[in-house]
C-alpha cells in the first residue's frame, strides 16, 4: 500500500502542476506580471556530462518555466567545499531557495544552517545527510531511500539467479565513500548475507572506459565472482561490457539508474534489473516546492523518488524517455 500510495502521490503532484500551470493560462490571474518573484539555486553535485544529470536539470528546467522561476542551475564538481561556498554566493545574492546535495556528512552543516537563518528554504536532493533532518537544516529531502533500494535490488538479483552460499558478489560504485554508495550497499549486502552471499565495494570513477576496465580487471583477479550489482549508473551501464572483456560473459548483473546502455542491456536478457531513483523528479520537485513556499508559505515535504525496481516487464518505456523524463 506505501508504494501504490507512492506512486499515486507523484503522478498527483505531476498533474497538480500542469493543472495549475493551465489555469496560470487560461485565467491570466497566475500570470507572470502577477507572481511574487522567485530566485532558486539549483546546485548538483558533480560530474558535468554525466548523463544521469540530464532528467535531472531537464526537471528543475521545465519546472522553472511552468512556476516562472529564475533558476540558476550550477555544478560543484564533486567538491563539497565548492558546494558549502555556493550556498554562500546564493545567500549573498539574494536567492529566495537553494536545493543542495548532501554528498559528505556535516560538510555542509554550517552553509545549510546559515542560508536557513538567511530565510532561504532549503530543500536537499539527490543525497541526504545520513541523520535525515536531524543531521542537517534542510528543510526536505527530495530523492530515493538508498538502503530500501538495495535491498530491493539485492533480493531480486538472490531470487533470480539462486545466488546462494559461497558465491562472491562485486559491488563497483563510483564514489565509495559517499552517504549513496555506503546505503545502498548496505541494502545491497544485507539481501546478500541473509542468502549467505559474500561481496566487496570497489571504487570505479565516473568514466566509463576507466570504470570498464577496473571491473574488468576485478573478475579476472578473482574467480569466484559470480554476480555484479553496480551501486550507482556508471558501473552499471558497463557491467556487461567488462565482463565480457574479462572473458566471463553472462555473469548475472543488475544495478542502479538508468543510462545509454543499461536499459537495452535488460531488454535483451543481460542485465537483470535496476533500480531508477527517477532524477527528473529530484529536479523538478524541490524547484516546485521551493516555489509554492516563497509565495505561499507551504512547507515542503520529504519525497521518496526511488525504490522503482525496471526489468524487462517495464523498460521500454524508460527507453522511451531516456535523457528527459528517464
Amino acid at each position: 500500500m506505501q508504494k501504490t500510495n507512492q506512486a499515486w502521490g507523484l503522478r498527483a503532484l505531476r498533474g497538480i502542476a500542469l493543472a495549475t500551470t493551465a489555469l496560470f493560462v487560461f485565467t491570466g490571474s497566475g500570470s507572470a506580471q502577477d507572481l511574487k518573484p522567485v530566485k532558486v539555486v539549483f546546485i548538483q553535485h558533480c560530474c558535468s556530462g554525466a548523463t544521469f544529470f540530464q532528467p535531472m536539470q531537464f526537471g528543475a528546467e521545465e519546472a522553472a518555466r511552468l512556476f516562472q522561476v529564475d533558476l540558476n542551475y550550477v555544478n560543484a564538481d564533486g567538491d563539497a567545499a565548492r558546494a558549502a561556498n555556493l550556498i554562500e554566493t546564493a545567500i549573498a545574492d539574494k536567492a529566495d531557495a537553494v536545493l543542495p546535495t548532501i554528498t559528505v556528512p556535516d560538510a555542509l552543516d554550517a552553509a545549510i544552517q546559515k542560508a536557513r537563518d538567511a530565510g532561504l528554504v532549503v530543500i536537499a536532493q539527490n543525497i541526504d545527510d545520513p541523520e535525515g533532518a536531524a543531521g542537517n537544516a534542510r528543510q526536505a529531502f527530495i530523492g530515493q531511500d538508498f538502503i530500501a533500494s538495495g535491498n530491493i535490488i539485492g533480493k531480486r538479483m538472490v531470487d533470480e539467479h539462486g545466488l546462494k552460499e559461497g558465491d562472491h558478489c562485486l559491488l563497483p560504485v563510483e564514489f565509495p565513500e559517499l552517504t549513496y554508495a555506503v546505503e545502498r550497499a548496505q541494502g545491497v549486502q544485507e539481501a546478500l548475507t541473509a542468502a549467505g552471499v559474500t561481496s566487496d565495494v570497489i571504487g570505479t570513477g565516473t568514466v566509463d572506459g576507466e570504470a570498464l576496465n577496473t571491473i574488468s580487471q576485478a573478475i579476472l583477479a578473482n574467480p569466484n565472482i559470480t554476480c555484479v550489482i553496480g551501486l550507482g549508473q556508471t558501473p552499471t551501464n558497463v557491467a556487461v561490457a567488462a565482463a565480457e572483456e574479462a572473458g566471463r560473459p553472462g555473469i548475472p548483473n543488475g544495478g542502479f539508474d538508468t543510462g545509454a546502455d543499461i536499459i537495452p542491456h535488460i531488454i535483451d536478457g543481460s542485465t537483470t534489473a535496476t533500480m531508477d531513483q527517477q532524477p527528473f523528479w529530484q529536479g523538478f520537485l524541490p524547484v516546485m516546492f521551493a516555489a509554492y513556499a516563497v509565495r505561499y508559505g507551504l512547507t515542503p515535504p520529504d519525497i521518496d523518488t526511488g525504490n522503482n525496481l525496471i526489468d524487462q516487464s517495464n523498460a521500454d518505456l524508460a527507453k522511451d524517455h531516456t535523457g528527459t523524463y528517464r
